[in-house]
């Protein structure tokens, strides 16, 4: 969009650029389809279009689209430094978009994927309890990496990562109690911790787990209102037993 709006800007028609005369309506259709830092680029555009980031219904924000993230190549080489600056760029920008947008448009999907680092997590966190208090936020999805990929993750760091999930939890759980959609990756927990994290996220709808366990031959229990979807991938699970689910499909 950005190529195409200086492309027909420099045409000299004296038309300007046609992006930014499409009506509100369709451009917010097709800004909030794509990344939210992409779409809030495209805006700086035009003046026409900087209005339009506060009227978004629908957000996805993602470490993916910060520069450091953006060449998919340098993922496993990037350092720890890269991976910081990354997971606060999310956190600042999700913190801001919550915090200064109109109350009185209600927010319609919103998806966040984050390294679990404790002050970004609790910064995501608490900026969605917020809106979530002001019952305009109707589907909330987060999706939650570790720092490490799980094919270099020791035992240790399964287990602190499955413990940071926890204290995040404990930390934030207006935010996880109106949550929609949850992805964990690379954790370790105790027998009871997935059952009360389930407990807390009353509204959930779809639950994955990826690399996610409590130990081998550990036996999962799962026991929700609500849960429509639920996967489970590369887990050393025994069995999964389905305790009681009434919307499962």
């Amino acid at each position: 969009m950005q190529k195409a709006a200086r492309k027909e800007a420099s045409a000299g028609n004296g038309d300007g650029d046609r992006l930014s005369k499409l009506p509100n309506d369709l451009l917010l259709n097709i800004l909030e389809r794509v990344d939210t830092l992409d779409a809030i680029r495209a805006c700086v555009l035009s003046k026409q279009m900087l209005k339009l980031p506060a009227m978004f219904s629908r957000f996805f924000i993602s470490f993916d689209s910060i520069p450091a993230y953006h060449d998919k190549a340098r993922l496993p080489n990037l350092s720890l430094s890269d991976v910081f600056r990354t997971n606060s760029a999310v956190a600042h920008v999700t913190d801001n978009i919550l915090s200064t947008r109109s109350p009185t448009i209600t927010i319609r999907k919103l998806k966040i994927r984050f390294i679990l680092m404790q002050q970004d997590s609790l910064t995501i966190g608490k900026s969605v309890a917020c809106a979530m208090a002001t019952n305009k936020v109707e589907a909330t999805e987060f999706e939650i990496v570790t720092e490490k990929p799980y094919k270099i993750c020791s035992s240790a760091d399964l287990l602190r990562y499955g413990k940071q999930f926890n204290d995040f939890v404990g930390a934030c759980p207006d935010a996880f109690a109106g949550l929609r959609r949850l992805w964990l990756r690379n954790m370790s927990f105790g027998e009871l911790d997935i059952p009360n994290i389930l407990s807390t996220c009353k509204l959930l709808e779809y639950l994955r787990l990826s690399h996610c366990d409590s130990g081998i031959h550990s036996v999962l229990q799962v026991e929700h209102a609500q849960l429509v979807e639920l996967q489970v991938d590369n887990g050393k699970f025994e069995r999964v037993e389905l305790i009681c689910l009434p919307k499962l499909q």
